[in-house]
């Protein structure tokens, strides 16, 4: 690939469709033979590059917007991870519809309460902590895990009072969970107008993220 933006034809031959025989989507790629997909070079520091692969219009999205979405997109990426991983959220308790239902929901409850208590913590944390030279940032594992310790206990509580005091001890134990953010966004792609820094581009040389945006 020798353009900065080009479209490229990939043809779904037998080596690229043959997991999908028998199946609804292997009948359609049968039907395409091919699919045009445009792949984007976006450049790094030390004279590197990475290429993105999109369906979306170059009429409609320069090659720094595609860029730009896909750093944007990595957060949601990030979600998903919370969602699976660190949540667990495929692992149910059980197999009727309702009791998938009620995982589902409980995870995902538990996903933005843990967000809505890091946001205001590490909103706090970066008044108090300004003066240093790094941005510090709470620790989204650790502070999932006492989520999931805790709310229990403040759930079950009756006494208003003191469910708001079980409530303000977990979020003073969350918000004392913190790292240095330059390690714990080091494998973060960043295509802002910094770029990554040097450590991070040594570890990437040419590589391929196939996205459809």
């Amino acid at each position: 690939m020798s353009a900065l933006d080009t479209w490229v034809d990939i043809h779904l031959d037998k080596s690229r469709t043959r997991h999908y025989k028998g199946t609804d989507i292997g009948q359609r790629v049968e039907e395409l033979g091919y699919i045009t997909l445009r792949m984007v070079k976006v450049p790094l520091p030390e004279e590197r590059e990475e290429v993105l692969i999109t369906n979306l219009l170059s009429e409609t999205f320069g090659c720094l917007q595609i860029a730009g979405l896909y750093h944007m997109r990595w957060w949601i990426e990030t979600a998903y991870g919370t969602l699976k991983d660190r949540l667990q959220m495929e692992n149910f308790t059980g197999t009727e519809p309702i009791l998938l239902l009620q995982d589902i929901y409980s995870t995902i409850y538990i996903s933005n309460l843990a967000e809505d208590i890091i946001r205001d913590a590490e909103t706090e944390l970066a008044e108090i902590e300004k003066h240093r030279k790094h941005k510090m940032m709470v620790n989204r594992t650790l502070s999932i895990g006492i989520l999931k310790n805790d709310l229990i206990y403040i759930l079950l509580e009756t006494d208003v009072q003191k469910q708001d005091k079980l409530f303000q001890q977990m979020y003073e134990d969350i918000s004392k969970v913190i790292v240095n953010l330059i390690f714990s966004s080091k494998n973060m792609p960043d295509f802002s107008d910094k770029g990554r820094s040097n450590a991070d581009a040594s570890k990437i040389k040419n590589n391929v993220v196939i996205d459809d945006i």
